[in-house]
C-alpha cells in the first residue's frame, strides 16, 4: 500500500511539473509597426543572406534598399498598391532574378503588418523579455517577435525557411507619403505624371 501511495504521489508531482512547464503567459505589446518607420533588416533564407533598409510609408507603400550582397547593393524595390518596381540610382528596370525570392517573402511580411495596422496593441505570448505573436497565412504559420516596448526583433516564416532580423528600428511620425518623390519612387515616375498633367491642361 505504501508503495502504491508513493507511486501515485510521484505521478501527481510529475504531472504538476509538466503542466507548469507547458504554461504560457499571455502578454500584449504596443504595435509600433502600424505607422511609418524604417529599420535595418537581415534576411536569411536557405544558405543566402540579404541585408538592406526596409521602410514603411503607410498602407500599401513600402520600399527596401539593399546593401548586401554586392550583386544587389544599391538596388531599391518599391511596393506600392500591390505593384513592385525596381530601380538603381533612379533608373527603373525589371525586378532582378536574384531579388525575386526576397521580393516574395517581403511581400508576405508587408501584408501581415498592413493587416494589423488598425490594432494599437498586439496580443501574444510572453517569453523572457519578448512578446511572441503567431499567426497563419495561406502559405503557413508565421511568428513575429517584439521587445516589451514594441520594437520588432525577428520575423519567421518557416514555409520559406525565412528569418528576418530587425535592427535600428526608427519611428517616423510624418504622414504617409502620397507623392512619387516622398514615397521614394524613382524620379522618372514623377516626371511622367507631371507631363501627363501638363498635357491635359493644354
Amino acid at each position: 500500500m505504501k508503495r502504491i501511495l508513493t507511486t501515485l504521489c510521484l505521478g501527481v508531482v510529475l504531472l504538476s511539473a509538466s503542466g507548469c512547464a507547458g504554461m504560457q503567459t499571455a502578454g500584449n505589446v504596443q504595435n509600433r509597426m502600424n505607422g511609418a518607420f524604417s529599420t535595418e533588416v537581415t534576411m536569411t533564407m536557405a544558405e543566402s543572406e540579404t541585408k538592406g533598409i526596409l521602410t514603411r510609408y503607410g498602407m500599401d507603400a513600402w520600399s527596401v534598399s539593399f546593401t548586401e550582397p554586392p550583386a544587389l547593393s544599391g538596388v531599391q524595390l518599391d511596393f506600392t498598391d500591390n505593384e513592385v518596381t525596381a530601380s538603381y540610382k533612379g533608373l527603373e528596370f525589371s525586378v532582378p532574378q536574384s531579388a525575386q525570392a526576397v521580393k516574395t517573402t517581403l511581400s508576405e511580411l508587408m501584408e501581415i503588418v498592413d493587416g494589423m495596422a488598425a490594432d494599437t496593441e498586439l496580443n501574444g505570448v510572453q517569453k523572457d523579455d519578448s512578446i511572441v505573436c503567431e499567426g497563419e497565412i495561406d502559405e503557413g504559420s508565421y511568428t513575429l517577435t517584439y521587445s516589451k516596448d514594441g520594437i520588432p526583433t525577428t520575423f519567421s516564416l518557416p514555409c520559406y525557411g525565412l528569418t528576418i532580423t530587425f535592427a535600428d528600428f526608427r519611428d517616423n511620425a510624418e504622414p504617409a507619403a502620397t507623392t512619387a518623390e516622398s514615397t521614394g519612387m524613382p524620379a522618372s515616375t514623377e516626371r511622367v505624371e507631371s507631363t501627363e498633367t501638363t498635357a491635359s491642361g493644354e
